[in-house]
């Protein structure tokens, strides 16, 4: 098992490459099928590039999307930089490839997590839709089941019709 950490002040600072009459609570998954289930609370978008939703029970899950303007690949994303969010460090267990939104490339990660509750369960997704690279990722703990809607989100990181 490889130990890697996730850069996610790095994808922060794209922040700083965004246009100025852009929004600054425009949310990563505007033009997206991408949806948190019904009555997560969103954060407010982060200039367009990183959002993060919670479910109302507040039981320890976190599901964030990000977005980049430069074509994402994993070892862009896991490196040995510091992570936010209350993450301290991500083990992944697999590295897949596979096909979301028909036959749509992307790249699933899963692996496990230390945080400020104690360990985790971290599944990820990277796509491209449109010349845009997105990775969305799902954080919950190991004593319990995931959320299926929330799984299902990371599969809709698909252009809206």
């Amino acid at each position: 098992m490889r130990r890697m950490k996730i850069t996610v002040a790095a994808l922060c600072v794209v922040g700083a490459l965004v246009p100025v009459g852009c929004g600054f609570t425009a949310s990563p998954a505007d033009g997206l099928r991408f949806q948190a289930p019904p009555n997560w609370q969103s954060s407010p978008g982060i200039m367009g590039f990183m959002q993060f939703w919670r479910p109302p029970s507040g039981r320890g899950e976190a599901l964030m999307l990000f977005k980049s303007p430069k074509t994402l690949r994993p070892s862009d994303v896991l490196s040995s930089g510091t992570m936010g969010g209350g993450l301290k460090s991500i083990s992944v267990r697999n590295e897949t490839g596979t096909k979301i939104c028909g036959d749509q490339p992307a790249t699933f990660l899963d692996g496990t997590a230390k945080n400020d509750r104690g360990d985790a369960i971290v599944d990820m997704m990277l796509t491209n839709v449109k010349g845009t690279s997105y990775m969305a990722m799902y954080v919950y703990p190991v004593d319990r089941a995931p959320n299926p809607l929330a799984i299902a989100a990371l599969r809709e990181i698909c252009a809206k019709s």
